[in-house]
């Protein structure tokens, strides 16, 4: 339990390490933002656009909060996607 939760520990240290990341200006590069249909999507979009000019905003049907272990298929083709449209702008 404790490994599960020292994630938490970091926050503090987390809101500043970003509060400086983010004086620096906005991401620039390409970022996807997938959220689960049942929780995040609505948001994630608008979350992400707090930090990064670029994004591409994916909804993951029939999902909830762990995408990658709901939907590791639809999530993997969706990261594989991109990442294959990324490389080949420049």
């Amino acid at each position: 339990m404790r490994a599960g939760f020292a994630q938490f520990l970091s926050f503090s240290q987390d809101a500043i390490d970003n509060k400086a990341f983010l004086a620096k200006g906005k991401l620039q590069m390409p970022v996807l933002a997938l959220g689960g249909e049942a929780t995040f999507a609505p948001m994630i979009g608008e979350v992400i656009r707090c930090v990064a000019n670029n994004v591409e905003v994916v909804t993951i049907p029939d999902c909830g909060h762990w995408i990658t272990e709901e939907q590791p298929a639809a999530t993997t083709k969706l990261v594989v996607d991109f990442l294959h449209r990324r490389s080949r702008v420049g």
